[in-house]
């Protein structure tokens, strides 16, 4: 087992988003995207992904971990109640649908603005049924910097309220 020498991505944002350059910011997404490619290409859903769930070995390459609730795509779970962090549930997930590789990409979504802004999604607001109802009538976390075009479009795309977008 490695050693994640700079712990999750939340810390890192916390204590180095200053110093983080988009070349960074894009090979961080890069590390996670492949990671998530990696799950669902063994046909599984990681029911749990968040930036605390993310570790970074170096400043340079990230690592998803925290398995227990990952699962088969074919293993049917809505009837199961609700799991993860809330910011980074998926609407349709919200709803008491099954998770899905699609509700693991809006999660991805949601990382993404994390590491655009460093904030942790929703930061300025209560985690509760306001929120989840909130979250399943469209309230997307806010990016309050600049971001390149192609990165909030991919990342909107990745937040599309309708999972098979």
């Amino acid at each position: 087992m490695q050693y994640a020498k700079q712990r999750s991505l939340r810390k890192l944002l916390d204590s180095k988003y200053n110093e983080l350059d988009w070349n960074f910011k894009i090979a961080i997404l890069y590390y996670i995207t492949y990671g998530l490619k990696t799950i669902h290409e063994a046909k599984l859903v990681h029911k749990d992904f968040h930036s605390g769930n993310i570790v970074n070995e170096n400043m340079f390459s990230s690592f998803i971990t925290d398995f227990g609730l990952c699962k088969p795509v074919s293993q049917d779970t809505s009837s199961k109640g609700i799991f993860g962090v809330l910011p980074y549930i998926a609407p349709e997930v919200l709803y008491g649908e099954k998770y899905t590789m699609e509700s693991d990409i809006y999660s991805f979504g949601i990382i993404m603005s994390e590491v655009f802004t460093g904030y942790r999604p929703y930061y300025d607001i209560p985690h509760d049924c306001s929120l989840v109802t909130q979250i399943c009538l469209g309230r997307r976390p806010e990016i309050r910097c600049e971001v390149p075009q192609l990165l909030l479009d991919l990342m909107n795309e990745c937040l599309d309220a309708e999972p098979q977008n």
